[in-house]
């Protein structure tokens, strides 16, 4: 599996950074199911909001477009933590891992936790 840049990212990363996602990447362990929204980074805004910046992973052996998402954050106890659907326009090729981050309002936010490595991120 490879790692594409959305061109946004391309264009604003630097070669440092994005050799810091590439090699964070190899470090995750592999999963195999058709798509997955492994986490890189859950942090919490000053204003109550949740950034959650995942690799999305597409492995099938189809292009993969995203359009509309309801994202989930889920606590390590199975309990929701922050939910809220995001409009994108991002196709992911087959066999490919992109980085994103899904920002939630803090209108979406349904905990004041502070995230940890056990939280997982769902996309529907």
């Amino acid at each position: 599996m490879q790692i594409m840049f959305e061109e946004t990212w391309d264009a604003t990363l630097s070669d440092q950074q994005k050799q810091a996602f590439i090699y964070q990447y190899e470090t995750k362990r592999s999963v195999h199911d058709e798509f997955t929204a492994t986490p890189i980074l859950l942090k919490r805004k000053r204003n109550g909001g949740l950034v959650a910046t995942v690799f999305l992973q597409n492995n099938r052996d189809e292009l993969l477009s995203i359009r509309e998402a309801t994202v989930y954050v889920v606590n390590e106890r199975g309990e929701t933590a922050a939910e809220e659907t995001f409009s994108l326009s991002l196709d992911i090729p087959s066999f490919t891992a992109t980085p994103w981050s899904f920002v939630f309002l803090p209108t979406c936010v349904d905990s004041t936790e502070e995230p940890t490595d056990g939280w997982k991120v769902f996309i529907k």
